[in-house]
This record gives C-alpha cells, structure tokens and sequence, in this order.
C-alpha cells in the first residue's frame, strides 16, 4: 500500500499533521517515545560539492565557516552521517573552476578532509553523476580518500564493479547503504541483487538513490517504480538526491522514501529551490523509526538551518514535518 503523508499546519508554527490515505485524510497522532529506550540516529543530507564557488568561498573565509553553528549541531546530535559527495577527490587542478560551464568536478584533498572530519561522516554514496568526472582513476582516488578519512565509500555510476554498498557499526548494530545511480544505466537489479544478499545480515538497510529530474519539485515514474523495487527487496528506507530541490515523501508498505533532500552544499544559488533544502534524522529503534524532516538553507555556499517562512515552505514541499512508522 503506497500513501503520501501531507502537511496539515496549525497555524505558522505547525504544531499538527496528517496522513493521507487514499482519498480519505485520517488523524495520525505520533505515539510517544520511551526516553529510556536510545536509538540508532542517522542523519541524511543530499548532494555535497566541494569545487567551483564553494572552493573559493572556502579559500576567501576558511572552510569550516562554509557551515553554520546550526547545521554542525544537526550533525553533533547524531550516531551516524550519511550524505552524496558529488564529484571526486584528486590531485588534478579545477576544470570548473577554470570554467564553470565544463561540469567536471574534483576536490582538493586537504579541503575534503576538512570538512568531511569536521562534520564526521561514517558513509557517503559515489552512486552519482560526477563521480567518474576523471575517469576511474578519479573514482578509485575518492574511495581510497575517503577511506583514509575513516569514512565508507559505497554505491558505483554504473551500478556495478562490487562496491556497492558498506556498513557501519553503531551501538552493536550492523547499518548497512547500498548506492543507486539512474542516470548511467537506471536498472535496478544489481541493487536488488545487492539488497537481497545483505538483507539477512543488516539490522537496518538503507538505499540512497541518485536519480529523478533536475529541479523539478516532484518524483517521475522511473524513481517511484524503483523505490518500490528496492522496498520489494527488503530495504528500511529510501533516500534520494540529484535534482537538487525538495521532493515529496511518500510511504510504500511501511517504508519511508524521500525521493530528494536537495542541495547540502552547492554553488547553485538561481532560486529559491535550490538553495533550500532537507536534512533527515531518523531514529531507529527496535521497532519502529521516527523521522524529522530538518529545513536548511544553503545560500552563497553557507549552509544554515532553516527558520521561519523558509522553514514552513519547505516543509510544504516535503508534505511532512515528522512521523514514525512501525
């Protein structure tokens, strides 16, 4: 059974929601959390890039100022941190940089290593579009990077070659990410695949999925038919990036997916979708989820928690501002 959840605001505050169910809206009260019970808390931002106009705002006021205290604290209140690096990391200069039309993008090492320690990321996915931006040699240059960092590098553009997935350990539980990328070759079966073999062995599987259309405010069939798929498959959860806006939240069989978070952080700021977007908190316990949406901006390559008329219209978009599934 597939249902979206949607947005019912009390006011500017929004201090209700709702689920809805087909064609009917029903009360869905949130069931209170035991406070003697701790989760597993896993946090989950969407496309990160490090070349262009954020390596120069870097430059200009020092790396970590490209984070505000609001977003480091999201990241603080966290177990684990999960994210989508969008580009490589190499010794090659800037081709961007250079000329910002040529979308080949590459990451100074000493910058990525900044940031990426300083918000402490336990994974981030290379299932995406820029991740073969210098051939394989630039791939394999990001996960031994990354690795060195202590951070798991899963998920491959062309969905294959054995790397597509890594788990992490947290309070004795195995969390395990599988990597999706449409945009190369949008079969899903290596995933499924993938999914099937890990299932048995994971407390909670996780697919992040770089797919859908740029820019555009809401899934396409291709990304529903395959959320459903890996959910079929035995996944927990569905998160999603690459358009580079907020797209809606949807729950499939009990299962949440959130088809994009949108920008974490990027140069891109043409409008207003692309430079706000979505964290995801979702605590896992033994038997049930609760998810937290957290509004961000990411505006002249700072990114800030979102408050305000910003904060509501995000939340607008998603259709959702919290919500616990069994």
């Amino acid at each position: 059974m597939t249902h979206r959840l949607v947005i019912s605001a009390v006011g500017a505050l929004l201090l209700a929601f709702s689920l809805m169910y087909g064609p009917e809206k029903a009360s869905a009260p949130f069931a209170q959390i035991p406070q003697d019970e701790p989760p597993v808390r896993v946090l989950f931002v969407g496309d990160l890039m490090l070349d262009r106009n954020v390596a120069r705002s870097a430059e200009e006021r020092g790396a970590l100022s490209l984070f505000s205290s609001s977003t480091r604290a999201l990241f603080a209140d966290a177990d684990v941190r999960v994210g989508n690096l969008e580009g490589t990391i190499t010794n090659n200069h800037s081709i961007a940089r250079r000329d910002n039309s040529i979308l080949r993008f590459t990451f100074d090492p000493t910058l990525s290593a900044t940031v990426l320690t300083s918000l402490n990321f336990q994974a981030l996915s290379l299932a995406n579009n820029h991740a073969l931006d210098f051939a394989d040699a630039g791939y394999m240059s990001t996960r031994s990077a990354l690795q060195g960092l202590g951070i798991n590098p899963f998920g491959h553009p062309l969905n294959t070659g054995g790397m597509l997935s890594a788990s992490v350990e947290s309070q004795g539980h195995d969390l395990c990410f599988v990597g999706y990328h449409s945009l190369f070759s949008p079969d899903t079966a290596p995933v499924v695949d993938e999914i099937a073999a890990l299932r048995p062995g994971c407390w909670r599987l996780v697919v992040f999925a770089h797919w859908g259309d740029e820019y555009q405010g809401h899934s396409n069939t291709q990304q529903q038919e395959a959320a459903r798929a890996f959910v079929d498959a035995g996944a927990d959860l569905v998160v999603g990036a690459h358009p580079h806006v907020v797209q809606e939240v949807e729950v499939y069989r009990g299962k949440a997916i959130f088809y994009s978070l949108g920008n974490y952080m990027f140069d891109q700021n043409f409008s207003w979708e692309v430079t706000h977007s979505l964290a995801v908190r979702a605590d896992f316990y033994a038997d049930r989820t609760h998810f937290t949406l957290m509004p961000l901006t990411i505006q002249d390559q700072y990114s800030a928690v979102a408050t305000g008329t910003d904060k509501v219209k995000i939340l607008e978009v998603a259709g959702v501002a919290d919500f616990t599934l069994p």
